[in-house]
């Protein structure tokens, strides 16, 4: 994919949320069903069970924070710290935390994955990154991501990411080839990858954003290429059906 794409579509999730950002928000509130498991696999692994670990967390891509609210209502530790990494401020615009140490840093998280893939935190216990996969563009970026978040860890440190398969689901595959037969001016579907799709919101064809389908096989690849690091577990959770969502929980060595 030609880095003009690249940027074309990170444009266009961009203008997204900061156009939707209200009504986004509004539908991201209950905690997930698989963050359950996600944080009973981390304090099997010795993350934020005190008094075993420091109780650090990077939330990559942490939205309206729902994720640190999860956290303030499961782990009950003043100790426990998050940085909470986002660049959409309007997300966060009427989100309450009480009972959690929070620090929120705003980064545009693909330009950083663009420019080398470190980010701005380091040594955590716990790297999670959910709902956001599927919005980085090319299978190098989101191999570079899976990279940053385990370097991102403490040796011994868990990894927790979340993969979208909506093209499983009949309803949103038909919604991506409506959106995808009117697409924006300017987007080439050309030169996008294998798993690259379009998606609505809300009902509403003309409101676009990009959206790659991570399947098992591309898991495998992103596992099979990193040293260092081994797999702790794989599994569907989230929705009506149980199966919204496919996590990868990984340790590093």
């Amino acid at each position: 994919m030609r880095l003009e794409t690249v940027r074309a579509l990170i444009a266009l999730n961009n203008r997204f949320y900061a156009e939707n950002a209200a009504t986004f928000s509004s539908t991201r509130n209950a905690p997930w069903q698989g963050w359950h498991e996600v944080l009973c696999i981390a304090r099997e692994q010795g993350a934020l069970r005190s008094p075993a670990s420091s109780k650090r967390v990077l939330d990559l891509a942490a939205g309206n924070l729902r994720f640190e609210r999860f956290l303030a209502e499961e782990v009950h530790d003043p100790e426990l710290a998050v940085t909470a990494v986002d660049n959409c401020p309007d997300l966060l615009d009427g989100a309450r935390l009480e009972g959690l140490r929070c620090t929120h840093v705003e980064l545009d998280v693909i330009d950083a994955l663009l420019a080398g893939g470190r980010l701005p935190a380091a040594g955590a216990d716990l790297a999670v990154c959910f709902g956001f996969a599927h919005h980085v563009p090319t299978a190098a970026l989101r191999a570079r991501l899976v990279r940053a978040l385990v370097d991102a860890v403490r040796p011994g440190g868990v990894i927790a990411l979340s993969f979208w398969q909506f093209m499983d689901d009949p309803r949103l595959a038909r919604q991506a080839a409506r959106v995808e037969a009117r697409a924006p001016a300017g987007l080439d579907l050309a030169d996008l990858e294998p798993g690259d799709h379009l998606l609505g919101w809300q009902g509403s064809l003309a409101t676009a954003r990009y959206c790659h389908h991570i399947d098992e096989l591309e898991i495998d690849s992103l596992v099979r290429d990193l040293k260092g690091v081994r797999e702790l577990a794989r599994f569907f959770a989230d929705g009506a059906s149980g199966r919204l969502n496919r996590y990868l929980i990984l340790q590093q060595d």
